[in-house]
């Protein structure tokens, strides 16, 4: 009597269900990466032994991580049974099903203001480091499977790519919560109904690896130290970008340049910059403004 196949652990014993094919039918879900910015310098400071709590006792990197998590990503790994949520280390992924834009957008606003008040606090950036977290979010395609090396589901799809490529480039354009068009259609009437939220348009481009282009947007929360400064920024922005757009590099980039100078908003450094390259490239008449974000 032939019996089924297994196959050998790590360990040497042996598991019929390895190797069985364990991913889910696809669904479209709204997928969250957020990341604690600026943690290779952090962690080298706490080796350095830089930061010291009130009592002049030195406040460790173990403890700072933990406050990380408890200002900025608790509610989304605590607080909904319908939340799928890994941890990496400083860094946090969710999955949430589609229906739950307003659910994702009031825990944003909870956790910006803890971030913030966690920042206001007596010693940050002083005692302890400040917290900044960036923010990237999508909606796609994704499939939950099964791993038995540790007996959890685990995301797998281009939507989980998406939403890691957005918030990788979220400082890059120093932009806070960097969402791509598929969430903001499904946020755009909520963030228009409420006055603590608003956005603003950052860029059309082409992430790294993907064939389609997608238009990247900030949304902006009214806890946001700078939040009027973006507001404040967007017709300029808007002007330059239409420039931008029509190949008319010397206008653009006086504009962005502006917007850079009025509001210290990097975004309008990083389109000016690119201006200058464009200037310098042969002409391309197919342009239409999708910029090849050749990198993460």
């Amino acid at each position: 009597m032939n019996m089924p196949e297994t196959k050998k652990t790590a360990a040497g014993a042996t598991d019929a269900n390895a190797g069985k094919k364990s991913a889910a039918l696809k669904s479209k879900r709204i997928i969250m990466f957020c990341d604690l910015r600026n943690s290779t310098e952090i962690l080298m400071n706490f080796e350095k032994g830089v930061y010291h709590n009130e009592t002049g006792a030195e406040y460790g990197y173990e403890e700072f991580i933990f406050d990380v998590h408890r200002t900025s990503y608790e509610y989304l790994y605590l607080d909904h049974d319908k939340t799928h949520t890994e941890i990496y280390g400083d860094g946090l992924m969710a999955i949430f099903p589609e229906d739950n834009t307003k659910y994702i957008m009031e825990n944003i606003y909870r956790l910006t203001n803890r971030m913030r008040d966690y920042n206001e606090r007596q010693g940050a950036g002083v005692t302890r480091p400040s917290i900044d977290v960036g923010f990237g979010i999508t909606t796609g395609d994704i499939s939950m499977v099964y791993y038995y090396l540790d007996k959890r589901n685990h995301p797998i799809g281009m939507g989980v790519h998406e939403a890691a490529r957005i918030e990788g480039k979220s400082k890059f354009y120093d932009a806070r919560i960097l969402i791509s068009e598929h969430f903001f259609r499904e946020a755009e009437s909520y963030i228009n109904e409420d006055p603590r939220f608003a956005w603003r348009f950052i860029d059309r481009v082409y992430l790294k690896n993907f064939e389609e282009p997608i238009s990247l947007f900030e949304l902006l929360v009214d806890n946001d130290p700078r939040f009027g400064k973006k507001l404040a920024s967007t017709p300029v922005y808007a002007e330059a970008y239409d420039a931008y757009c029509l190949g008319d590099w010397d206008t653009a980039r006086k504009l962005f340049l502006r917007m850079h100078k009025e509001s210290g908003l990097g975004t309008g450094l990083v389109m000016a910059n690119r201006c200058d390259l464009l200037s310098q490239a042969p002409a391309n008449p197919d342009w239409v403004g999708v910029w090849n974000l050749k990198d993460k």
